[in-house]
């Protein structure tokens, strides 16, 4: 009879069987052993997370250590022996005192009072502690909570509840409050990545390390599904696995189209992107697939801008160079958006394509282009951005704005000149960069001065000489002018001391101190009966007129108070 070996699963296989195995879980591992240690065990215990993170995994290992017999002391212990009837019963789910019980089957309250409340009591057959282990506990239902909240509140002394759960907020937080809770956070695609190599190796399999990672980025946090995935690569490509097989067997979009993808979005290239779908179609790639790994890359770039992470891709440095960091983060938002949109579209690749011309059309780099503007004010050569608009031809394109870059900028009444300040009259060039130098650090020294910031943004300067200047407003910002007057000493003082030498600055006109003349009142002798005193007054019968009562015919009360507080008494 041929005997053939039963094959185990590499989730199974290497299923951790102490603290010391666990991964990406270091801080719950010592502070279990640690308790352990110290005799301070907990009756009630809440693992939550996301999956395949170890959770039950965890649950087990607390179970062992609490059970077992084989380190040779009569009581629990930090690291299991594996080896002992205990240990090695909880390993395979077959220990008659440590219960596994899935709450997703087990939601009814007559099930969970047959399985739990009846038995609780009961003294365990064999081993130092009865172990319930709830998997899934979100799913009880809220009588099946009621029922069991007296019994985890105040289990017997050799009793230990041990819950798991991805969702913690569906469970009652009455049942939260009497358990010692541990957030299980999913694992980082390098500990996945270095874990997945290690195993590989054991298992003869030559693993790329670029492979490793692919698994490991399509694992989602979850060192469970990394296993899966590596099971099935080993099943799709045998004893070698390279990230182009991987790549193949998850059916990824390859790497060179999502770059020619992202450069069209940033260039706004339309004949670029409809070559990178005509390609999709003709290598027969999914539109819903293509679009997440688009948004994963264009969200590296986003990080990357951010000068968080490695380069993404040959060639991102220069990219980020060219677009704003805002731009990509309105690129990202909008790609999440038409994900959901293509997800339910009879012709996926057709919505996708639509949508991201749609995209490359409403999506503008506007810092960016202030950015360039004000390069360009400065007389500077501006850095190199992505066009506002399709080009028709890339060549001519980049020719213009080289030109545009010779060309001096007319300063416009907006805000970029408001930041920038205007032509200067004084005749040396050198000057004029020396007190434009000047200006600019007053901008930065200001910035956290949100009051005179505000001034120095809605104004221009003009270097009238080396030493004097002069600050002036657009029409429509004239309201500027009795602030700024208010703080032309405190202004002329900080210039003086940036440049070493003193500086006067003044206003272009001379702020009127004296009030506004008020508008004539009509002559007492005029008829103004017909007056319209108040819009918001309609029911007025004539206007009010201000004439002095005769203080003879004052009440007497009134003629104190008078006496008091000078007056008039009015009609």
């Amino acid at each position: 009879m041929e005997n053939t070996k039963q094959y185990v699963s590499l989730a199974n296989k290497y299923r951790p069987q102490t603290f010391e195995d666990m991964v990406g879980q270091e801080s719950i591992s010592k502070t279990l052993q640690n308790a352990l240690k110290l005799g301070r065990i907990g009756h009630a215990y809440l693992f939550y997370g996301p999956r395949g993170c170890g959770k039950t995994t965890t649950a087990r290992i607390l179970a062992k250590a609490l059970n077992c017999t084989g380190h040779g002391e009569n009581g629990p212990t930090a690291q299991p022996c594996g080896k002992c009837p205990q240990c090695l019963e909880i390993a395979q789910s077959a220990d008659l005192d440590v219960l596994e019980l899935d709450a997703a089957s087990n939601t009814q309250v007559e099930k969970v009072r047959e399985a739990i409340i009846d038995t609780v009591a009961l003294a365990a057959s064999r081993d130092r502690f009865k172990v319930f282990i709830l998997d899934e506990v979100h799913m009880l239902s809220a009588s099946s909570f009621n029922a069991l909240l007296k019994t985890i509140e105040e289990p017997p002394a050799h009793v230990v509840f041990i819950l798991a759960t991805t969702e913690k907020h569906k469970v009652p937080a009455t049942i939260v409050s009497r358990c010692q809770t541990f957030r299980f956070r999913p694992l980082t695609a390098d500990e996945i990545s270095t874990h997945l190599v290690e195993l590989a190796e054991a298992e003869g399999i030559d693993l790329s390390t670029a492979a490793a990672k692919i698994i490991a980025k399509n694992a989602g946090g979850a060192m469970r599904d990394g296993l899966t995935l590596l099971d099935r690569a080993i099943a799709y490509c045998g004893d070698h696995i390279d990230e182009k097989a991987v790549s193949e067997m998850l059916g990824l979009t390859s790497a060179e189209l999502l770059i020619d993808a992202i450069s069209a979005l940033c260039h706004k290239d339309n004949a670029q992107m409809h070559q990178v779908f005509q390609t999709l179609q003709a290598e027969g790639f999914d539109a819903n697939t293509f679009l997440k790994d688009l948004k994963n890359m264009l969200g590296d770039l986003f990080y990357f801008s951010l000068g968080q992470g490695s380069e993404p891709f040959a060639g991102a440095s220069a990219l980020t160079g060219e677009v704003s960091t805002g731009f990509l983060a309105r690129l990202t938002r909008k790609l999440n958006k038409l994900i959901d949109e293509v997800k339910f579209s009879d012709n996926a690749l057709v919505s996708a394509e639509v949508g991201l011309f749609t995209i490359m059309d409403s999506v503008l780099d506007i810092d960016g282009f202030v950015r360039r503007l004000e390069a360009l004010e400065r007389g500077e050569a501006p850095a190199p951005s992505a066009p506002s608009v399709p080009p028709a031809r890339k060549t001519p394109a980049k020719k213009t704005v080289a030109a545009k870059a010779q060309t001096p900028v007319k300063p416009t009444n907006t805000k970029i000149e408001a930041v920038q300040p205007a032509t200067t009259s004084v005749p040396a060039l050198d000057k004029t960069i020396s007190n434009r130098q000047v200006w600019d650090k007053m901008l930065v020294q200001f910035e956290n001065s949100p009051f005179v910031y505000d001034v120095l943004m809605n104004s221009s300067v003009e270097f009238t000489t080396e030493n004097e200047w002069t600050l002036k407003f657009a029409p429509g910002k004239e309201f500027y002018q009795i602030p700024a007057q208010n703080k032309l000493a405190e202004l002329s003082a900080a210039a003086s001391q940036l440049c070493g030498r003193k500086i006067t600055i003044s206003l272009v006109d001379k702020v009127a101190t004296t009030k506004p003349a008020l508008k004539a009142q009509p002559s007492k002798k005029e008829d103004t009966a017909k007056t319209v005193i108040s819009e918001e007054e309609p029911f007025a019968k004539g206007p009010f007129e201000e004439t002095a009562a005769p203080m003879q015919d004052a009440p007497e009360e009134v003629k104190k108070i008078l006496d008091i507080f000078p007056g008039e008494l009015m009609a």
